[in-house]
């Protein structure tokens, strides 16, 4: 087996190894059995750092600039109960199960693929669009929007229409949706409500909804940079991805993009994706894991690739 060499490779060279579980989910969509349970093995076992999910991770961000700017908006008495068995879920739960065996949980991937071909579709889209426009994407971070005329002003209430940062208006839409929208609603259509259970277990999402302008306020004119940065690094991520060729494995991407905070190196044999973090990282006003591009050469073995990855540092 690789996987006790591999570890051996890491501690010679004093590092740890981080596994989020976005990769446990992209592992589990490949069809073979023998493969696919290979590699959640290499994952799970040894000395590694299991991090919490993306949207815990994104979560906390919101909560803590809700407590900061909005504190009427907090639960007297947050569910700690409910933190607690989510986080033991992507922690512990779900790696034993996908060690158990991997197969159910395939399925269910597999059972979901519709939505990852959705977001793909839609990206598609946005890149023909921005090819069309001649737009300009870099620096990202002056990067600003003013309101379409075309669009009510009901859309986005509070917003007196003067241009404000580009990442502002995205996650104000995309959080309005997933902690008012869906988080009011899935109850009955069970929806993936994820954020809504993160972000609802301290906030007061009833509270939050009450006043559409004061939410837009929040993200527009109150929330900090610097406090989000897991946030705009999905966003700039999904953003930049429209610079170069729309894969199915771009909403995934975007997912891994927001663990690059935690980690120092990012090791990947995706030219495209590195491709694309260099870019945000240009503008990026924050610093996050640097990339380290493998040899794909699967004709290579894969400890030889990754020491003379890690070699040409």
């Amino acid at each position: 087996m690789v996987a006790p060499s591999f570890d051996s490779l890491m501690k010679s060279r004093s590092l740890q190894v981080i596994v989020p579980p976005s990769i446990l989910v992209e592992v589990l969509h490949l069809p073979k059995s023998e493969a696919r349970e290979r590699i959640i093995r290499a994952l799970a076992r040894g000395q590694r750092i299991r991090l919490p999910t993306e949207a815990q991770s994104m979560s906390d961000e919101i909560v803590a600039e809700v407590r900061r700017t909005r504190p009427v908006w907090m639960r007297r008495m947050p569910d700690t109960a409910r933190v607690w068995f989510l986080n033991n879920f992507w922690t512990k739960r779900i790696w034993r199960a996908a060690l158990e065996d991997s197969d159910p949980m395939h399925e269910y991937e597999t059972h979901r693929a519709h939505l990852n071909d959705e977001l793909v579709e839609t990206q598609r889209i946005q890149r023909r669009d921005f090819i069309a426009s001649n737009f300009t994407l870099l620096p990202l971070t002056a990067l600003t929007v003013t309101p379409n005329p075309e669009i009510p002003k009901s859309h986005l209430p509070g917003w007196p229409g003067e241009p404000v940062e580009a990442w502002r208006v995205f996650c104000c839409v995309l959080f309005w949706h997933q902690l008012a929208v869906i988080g009011g609603r899935a109850i009955l259509t069970k929806e993936d409500a994820t954020f809504a259970e993160w972000v609802g277990a301290y906030v007061d999402l009833s509270k939050l909804r009450f006043d559409p302008a004061d939410f837009t306020r929040f993200w527009l004119y109150d929330v900090i940079l610097d406090s989000i940065p897991r946030n705009w690094l999905r966003w700039a991520v999904n953003l930049v991805q429209l610079e170069v060729k729309v894969t199915r494995g771009n909403p995934a991407d975007a997912q891994h993009s927001t663990y690059l905070v935690d980690a120092d190196l990012f090791l990947t044999a995706d030219a495209r994706y590195v491709s694309v973090l260099e870019m945000v990282r240009k503008s990026s006003p924050f610093k996050f894991a640097r990339s380290c591009l493998v040899d794909g050469d699967r004709g290579i073995p894969v400890l030889d690739r990754l020491q003379t990855a890690l070699q040409n540092l």
